[in-house]
């Protein structure tokens, strides 16, 4: 590969795909849903007295992993979508050196700009 070809729109549409994703990740994990889940362990009376609190230490203990999980999808998404802005922002930048750079080298003949840059075909 030779250089970079991002689409923006499908950069936006993969990205729209993940925060979707992860908004329905979000919403299976409420604490709401995870108490139910604990409350409805204790059905079995002494038979299952022990699980509740089980499940319950395990929910707590995996908190700050789900937590993490939650940050690491929500940077990737803010990280990806910049990234991808800055791209766009730099090549509409490169263009308009590549049209300076033309308007020069038609007056002075010099086309090393586009030599060193891999432009000339």
């Amino acid at each position: 590969m030779t250089g970079w070809r991002i689409e923006p729109t499908d950069v936006q549409g993969v990205l729209s795909g993940v925060e979707d994703s992860a908004q329905g990740l979000a919403t299976s994990m409420t604490e709401a849903k995870l108490t139910a889940a604990v409350e409805a362990l204790t059905w079995g009376g002494g038979i299952t007295q022990a699980v509740p609190g089980a499940v319950q230490a395990l929910f707590e203990d995996q908190a700050v992993t789900l937590s993490n999980i939650g940050n690491r999808i929500n940077a990737g998404l803010v990280g990806v979508a910049n990234a991808t802005i800055a791209y766009r922002d730099g090549q509409e930048e490169m263009a308009a050196t590549f049209q300076d750079e033309a308007l020069r080298s038609a007056g002075s003949g010099d086309f090393s700009f586009f030599a060193d840059h891999g432009t000339l075909g």
